[in-house]
């Protein structure tokens, strides 16, 4: 028995991440990395499938770098495939692939997303989604099991997160440093909750009365504190 965990990464793509482009560029291509990692250490429990969502609303339109791949099949990305430039249209970016990723999976018995948002800035070019729609979607989602993280910089980074219906953020700061250590957060936490989530589900395969009300709840809880290291783990301890 094997979870179809789909890695979806929307990624804000405006003119102001431009000044992080190669620091993205290169955490992007680590965190493939380490989910190419995670299917092997993970192999009998997890299948993983990979997309990366570059919005923007300018003269290059948001698009999927990378859509629903087999990790196998997965390459790097280069500056040719992420353009920084235009206005932050985040909550059509949301709506659009957590909706094509929604009706990818409700035939799939076992399947989930881990969901995360990076941006540098507020909303303000969406046409097609209000926020109420995204955090709804969100929402439903939450209660299957999916994870939903929100990273940024330069705004209220909690605000934001939980307007849509999201627990799990984190705040970066826009330089060199700062993008190359939020990438490292990143990969860390996508890391712990993976082996959290092997968890849950051999847990599941082993108790034949088990409903999926109960892996969704088992899920539900790998997914909290999705941020939180060791560090933080021991500092909560004392």
């Amino acid at each position: 028995m094997k979870t179809e965990i789909y890695n979806l990464i929307i990624l804000d793509e405006s003119g102001s991440m431009d000044c992080v482009k190669k620091q993205t560029i290169s955490g992007c291509n680590e965190t493939i990395n380490t989910i190419r990692m995670a299917q092997e250490k993970y192999a009998d429990t997890q299948l993983h499938y990979v997309s990366i969502f570059a919005f923007q609303a300018g003269s290059v339109p948001s698009r999927y770098i990378i859509k629903n791949e087999p990790i196998d099949n997965v390459g790097h990305i280069t500056d040719k495939s992420y353009v920084p430039m235009g206005l932050t249209p985040l909550y059509d970016a949301v709506g659009a692939t957590l909706a094509d990723l929604k009706s990818l999976t409700s035939d799939k018995k076992l399947a989930i997303g881990n969901v995360t948002i990076i941006t540098d800035g507020m909303e303000n070019a969406s046409t097609r989604y209000s926020r109420q729609q995204v955090a709804k979607i969100i929402e439903d989602l939450k209660q299957k099991g999916w994870s939903f993280n929100f990273i940024g910089a330069n705004i209220d980074v909690k605000e934001t997160a939980a307007s849509l219906n999201i627990d799990n953020s984190l705040e970066f700061e826009q330089d060199e440093q700062g993008t190359q250590m939020m990438f490292e957060r990143e990969r860390r936490s996508r890391m712990m909750w993976m082996n959290r989530a092997d968890n849950v589900m051999r847990c599941y395969g082993a108790a034949p009365d088990a409903s999926p009300d109960d892996l969704a709840e088992g899920l539900r809880e790998a997914a909290a504190d999705y941020f939180a290291d060791d560090d933080d783990d021991k500092n909560d301890k004392k």
